[in-house]
């Protein structure tokens, strides 16, 4: 009886598995690790809702900012010690960097913040991270 039951939730699993493309299936890759690596790299501050911590932390849920990926992929590896202004409201607490963070860590975490609070629909690739944080560290050596 246990094995019946056990094979009536495992058929439907494989059988979803089976009817997504490989692109929905890296697409829900991306989304399920970024959160992962959201939950353990940025929650801290900006909270699991994404609303950050009243005055001391942005939000990131419903932010201004997300307008700009570049910059949001770059503060996510690189940081930042100046203040910022989202949503109008000014924050002066530094962002630590993210140094240890692979390239396809921030395209995942990117993907993540960008589906769950920035109406996207879609994966960042971590060929486009790349770029961006290639760009953004040759700017940092100036």
């Amino acid at each position: 009886m246990r094995r019946r039951t056990l094979g009536c939730l495992l058929v439907p699993l494989l059988f979803q598995t089976a009817c997504q493309s490989q692109e929905e299936l890296k697409q829900e890759k991306y989304f399920v690790e970024g959160y992962q690596l959201y939950t353990e790299h940025c929650a801290n501050c900006h909270q699991t809702d994404g609303k950050g911590l009243e005055a001391l932390y942005p939000p990131i849920n419903g932010s201004d900012y997300l307008k700009n990926k570049e910059k949001v992929i770059c503060l996510i590896r690189y940081g930042q010690n100046e203040p910022i202004v989202v949503n109008g409201r000014r924050f002066n607490r530094p962002m630590p960097a993210n140094p240890q963070l692979t390239d396809i860590d921030v395209a995942e975490i990117t993907t993540y913040i960008y589906n769950k609070w920035g109406g996207e629909t879609v994966i960042t690739d971590v060929k486009e991270a790349s770029k961006v944080l290639d760009t953004c560290r040759v700017q940092r050596q100036r």
